[in-house]
């Protein structure tokens, strides 16, 4: 049997515009499930320095995986999900358009498509299901037989879960990650675009650009993807000679 090539898409800020969880948390918060406190106090100051360049992207989305995962903590699946499923109702089309058709052009070619995303699993695979992703691997979250939150996860947030996550499912469907893609922003995202020929990094955070500018090999196969207003700007990184700056 003939092995395929698949793509690999990460989906907060490669896909999705934003992020999944803390459209959730925002949700939450908005209609009183959640104390609205947690998001202005603990979260609020780190948005606000990244909103103004003060902060990395990085940070705050670590920070606020962390208290978002200790403020839901004993609450109930059926509200998790009710508040999952409009979240992905109301967010569902606001994406990269690049990555957009990415997914579109990898589905028509007959390529396998699967979502590796440190959001929970109760939001991507909501998503991965509206855009056709043949699977998708995201963060457990551990409910218990009352079915409550017990606030503990299993992370796919990192480089080695992703890793993990790329090598089970080449070998589940006897994929040729040598003719394979991957799509991603941020320095978790680094391990996908070890393992396959063709990475493609999408707005990508300052860590990432630096790994992929500073390692020969990636520098040699990845291709940069920017999206700004109504405009992509696509080029293989290993054309430029350029300084990339951190604020």
């Amino acid at each position: 049997m003939e092995k395929r090539s698949a793509a690999f898409f990460d989906i907060d800020g490669t896909l999705f515009r934003n992020s999944l969880l803390i459209e959730h948390f925002l949700k939450l918060s908005a209609d009183g499930i959640l104390e609205k406190s947690i998001w202005t106090e603990e979260i609020g100051p780190l948005f606000e320095k990244y909103q103004n360049r003060f902060g990395a992207y990085e940070d705050y989305l670590d920070k606020a995986a962390l208290v978002y995962q200790k403020s839901i903590k004993g609450l109930d699946k059926k509200t998790i999900l009710k508040y999952s499923s409009l979240v992905i109702e109301e967010n569902k089309n606001k994406v990269y358009m690049a990555t957009r058709k990415a997914v579109e052009r990898h589905r028509e070619r007959g390529d396998l498509i699967f979502f590796i995303s440190g959001s929970p699993e109760f939001l991507v695979d909501q998503f991965g299901k509206f855009y056709g992703a043949t699977e998708s691997i995201s963060t457990a979250y551990i409910f218990d037989e009352k079915n409550k939150f017990t606030g503990k996860v299993i992370p796919m947030w990192d480089g080695r879960s992703k890793l993990s996550a790329i090598i089970d499912l080449s070998e589940r469907y006897r994929i040729d990650l040598s003719k394979s893609y991957s799509y991603g922003d941020t320095n978790g995202d680094i391990t996908m675009f070890q393992m396959v020929a063709h990475p493609f990094a999408i707005n990508p955070s300052y860590e990432l650009i630096e790994k992929l500018y500073s390692d020969i090999d990636l520098r040699k196969k990845a291709s940069i993807i920017i999206e700004r207003k109504d405009v992509n700007y696509s080029f293989k990184l290993r054309d430029l000679k350029v300084d990339f700056n951190k604020f």
